[in-house]
């Protein structure tokens, strides 16, 4: 188990990271709804949420390297659990993109799609956090 200070750090900014990356997808319908308007959305999404994954991914992979206690490297950059859980980060950040988009071009009828395609790489993304599949026990 990694118990480096370093190794907590860089962990609890990419929670943090992810938390705000993903959060706002879910209150942006009602949002709307609410009558917020497309250009504060893609403020959003470009600004805050986009950033976001991106610190996401850059903490996932400073973690990665802290990761070592002792002689002991625990998390390896080929374990097929890191692999799925950077491929599911460059696919978030390309479908957050695409939401801006959608919401600065007045294409908002496609951000609910984009939106779900973000809220999938959520939970496979918490999957591979959670139970790290091909991650020796």
């Amino acid at each position: 188990m990694v118990t480096s200070v370093g190794f907590r750090i860089v962990l609890l900014v990419h929670v943090l990271a992810a938390v705000v990356a993903f959060g706002g997808n879910f209150i942006q319908p009602m949002l709307q709804r609410g009558g917020t308007d497309d250009a504060s959305l893609a403020k959003v999404n470009k600004f805050i949420q986009l950033p976001a994954i991106v610190v996401m991914f850059l903490a996932g992979i400073g973690a990665v390297m802290l990761s070592k206690t002792g002689t002991v490297v625990n998390f390896k950059f080929d374990q097929m659990w890191i692999s799925i859980a950077f491929l599911v980060a460059i696919v978030a950040g390309v479908l957050q993109f695409l939401v801006a988009r959608a919401y600065e071009k007045d294409n908002a009828k496609i951000a609910p799609a984009l939106t779900g395609g973000l809220h999938l790489c959520l939970v496979v993304g918490l999957v591979m956090m959670i139970w790290k599949p091909g991650f020796p026990s």
